[in-house]
């Protein structure tokens, strides 16, 4: 099996699920078709390539299943993520979501646990698109103070959100992305988007 030379995080949108296979979740979603097998390297360039309709579902690694894709939705559309989490959340006991755009400054996380949302925070150019659920133990860890909102973003006591910041609350609450460098490729599969 080949090795995991490159990975995804910075300028990406994936969703994070917890001890569920690849075909299980598929039959949960009816946003998402299947296209065909593929290496985690070629997956990894076929969405950016084809950033506004494909997606690359993997692992799991260490019990997370990984979904990632810049097609899969813009921050703004919360209500949107919320009902795929709740799709997937009926196959998994957990479910996450991170964003991350330094250029667009575009910046997610959210977190369900059992079918219920717990926490979700979306922020893209001076907008708060959601702010759901009391602040999590992670974002007291890392001492953020983040703006409730839009008339509080740029006041000194809050803290900006940046993608260092998702992907340390990835790594609390999923599991650290760099780690995944070096392990063999578990089973990898590109999708299509389907708008409904």
């Amino acid at each position: 099996m080949a090795k995991i030379e490159e990975c995804f995080g910075y300028k990406s949108m994936w969703f994070a699920i917890k001890d569920v296979e690849a075909d299980r979740l598929l039959f949960c979603c009816p946003y998402l078709k299947y296209v065909r097998e593929t290496t985690w390297g070629d997956g990894l360039r076929e969405i950016e390539e084809q950033w506004q309709s494909k997606a690359m579902l993997s692992g799991p690694y260490d019990g997370w299943t990984f979904l990632a894709g810049i097609c899969l939705w813009d921050v703004s559309e919360v209500d949107q993520i919320v009902n795929i989490m709740s799709h997937m959340g009926e196959c998994a006991g957990e479910v996450c979501f991170f964003a991350s755009h330094r250029v667009s400054d575009a910046y997610a996380f959210a977190k369900m646990e059992q079918g219920k949302l717990i926490r979700l925070y979306s922020y893209a150019d001076g907008q708060i698109f959601g702010c759901i659920g009391k602040k999590s133990d992670v974002e007291e860890r890392l001492h953020l103070h983040l703006a409730e909102r839009e008339e509080d973003l740029f006041e000194d006591e809050f803290d900006s959100l940046d993608e260092e910041d998702v992907l340390r609350i990835a790594s609390e609450w999923s599991m650290n992305l760099e780690t995944l460098f070096g392990r063999e490729e578990a089973r990898t599969i590109i999708l299509e988007k389907i708008c409904h």
